[in-house]
């Protein structure tokens, strides 16, 4: 047994071994550790493996009961990527735990989990902290309609032929789009999902005639626990830091069997996939963001109330081995202390450098409010990587000397006060200058 794994494993690297000339195309790096029940088990993922290695990764294949994997060493990440074709496995790697798992997610590892009608309790423990829930053991994914058919009769209804949503194309293709797509073919086990989880995506679900029950028991409805949308079968994951998951309910979605049937769209599937969780592409980043007074183009220390300031960022996109410019309309600047003050949609202006980056240009007044504010753009879309940029701003009140003389809110006060003193004034000259009426005096009347 000895033998047939370092066999396997030599073949393997030999095949690999041009990976030193080859760059690797994901912007988290290029170390991916595959985990499968055991190392020749990898000949029945060749394919995918093959693929993997043809885009520029460093891959290393281990059995899933290989004590000296280990995810984290100290801290440190040993590798970028994880992909873990054995979801029977018991245990993993070191005695691998969820927390183990997690950690290297949190740490900005991405990670592919498979799964089967037999997955481990590990597997669904760790599908569970990111918000999937298989179904139990013993389960499977069925389709009276739509699986697939051989020539023969012994059609295998668990088989059965899915299409992506039109929703998952920043994970997919746009071929997937198409009405007529060939099919994702499925063998596996269903899980939940919650469809109001912002960061959760399901890019694999069941039709109206799919359904999960137990295995070989009839379709009635005291054993059909899932159907229909809202039975998923692959979905994936991207945390707040941007790493990535991928739950797939199949193992056997990856393997050269389904990959190469004819008329099934699982190797552009796959490939997909892998592309989005090993951060080929929809990767956003910002390059730059500056802000300044419009008036002098000038950054000072800090800024003064109602201040009129331009903000521009950078944005660009990876995909297909180089960074795009990133086209959107719906980019937003805010002003926040404690509540956003200002919320402003940016428009695209010209960019210094168009190949790569797009630029957004905002014309903004400052708040007539002083204190220590934060200018954010906090831009978050399906399916890409999160951009969140902060810059803590003062904004100071102004000097005596910088208000203006005369207030446009406060002229009906001048114009009563100089009314009233118009009126005092006139009224004092008229009392001044006006002079009593002259009466004659009749003489008074002796008496007898």
């Amino acid at each position: 047994m000895r033998f047939l794994t370092t066999v396997a494993v030599a073949s393997l690297a030999f095949s690999g071994a041009w990976l030193g000339v080859v760059e690797a195309k994901s912007v988290s790096g290029d170390r991916v550790l595959v985990l499968v029940p055991k190392v020749e088990a990898a000949k029945l993922y060749s394919q995918f493996l093959d693929s993997l290695t043809g885009r520029g990764f460093d891959i290393s294949v281990r059995a899933a009961t290989n004590t000296s994997v280990a995810l984290q060493v100290d801290g440190v990440r040993t590798y970028d990527h994880a992909v873990v074709l054995s979801p029977e496995s018991k245990k993993l790697g070191a005695n691998l735990s969820v927390r183990d798992f997690v950690s290297f997610v949190d740490d900005g590892g991405n990670l592919i989990l498979t799964a089967s009608s037999e997955l481990s309790e590990l597997g669904r423990k760790l599908a569970a902290r990111f918000g999937v829930e298989y179904e139990k053991r013993g389960t499977a994914v069925i389709d009276h309609v739509a699986h697939l058919r051989p020539i023969n009769d012994t059609s295998d209804h668990t088989l059965v032929a899915a299409s992506p949503p039109k929703t998952a194309v920043p994970v997919l293709s746009k071929q997937f789009v198409r009405p007529q797509s060939n099919p994702v073919y499925f063998k596996g086990i269903a899980h939940k999902y919650e469809p109001s989880n912002p960061m959760l995506i399901s890019v694999l679900t069941g039709s109206r005639a799919t359904y999960s029950a137990p295995i070989g028991s009839d379709a009635n409805e005291g054993t059909i626990s899932l159907s229909g949308k809202a039975l998923g079968l692959v979905s994936v994951f991207q945390t707040r830091n941007n790493a990535r998951v991928a739950f797939s309910g199949s193992a056997a979605l990856f393997s050269d069997a389904l990959l190469s049937q004819e008329g099934s769209a699982n190797k552009q599937f796959t490939t997909d996939i892998s592309q989005w969780v090993l951060q080929e592409k929809s990767v956003l980043r910002e390059t730059a963001h500056r802000h300044y007074l419009a008036s002098t183009g000038e950054r000072p220390e800090h800024y003064r109330i109602s201040n009129e300031i331009v903000y521009e960022i950078d944005l660009s996109v990876y995909h297909d081995d180089t960074w795009h410019p990133y086209n959107a309309k719906d980019v937003q600047f805010e002003a926040i202390m404690l509540d956003p003050y200002i919320r402003a949609t940016l428009n695209s202006t010209e960019s210094t450098d168009p190949k790569t980056t797009a630029t957004y240009h905002g014309d903004i007044k400052l708040p007539d409010r002083y204190g220590t504010f934060t200018f954010r753009v906090n831009y978050k879309r399906t399916g890409y990587s999160n951009v969140d940029v902060k810059d803590t701003v003062g904004i100071w009140p102004l000097r005596h000397d910088e208000y203006p003389r005369f207030l446009s809110a406060a002229y009906p006060y001048y114009i009563s006060s100089l009314v009233m003193a118009v009126g005092f004034l006139a009224l004092c000259a008229a009392w001044m200058w006006s002079a009593e009426p002259k009466t004659k005096r009749t003489p008074k009347q002796k008496s007898n």
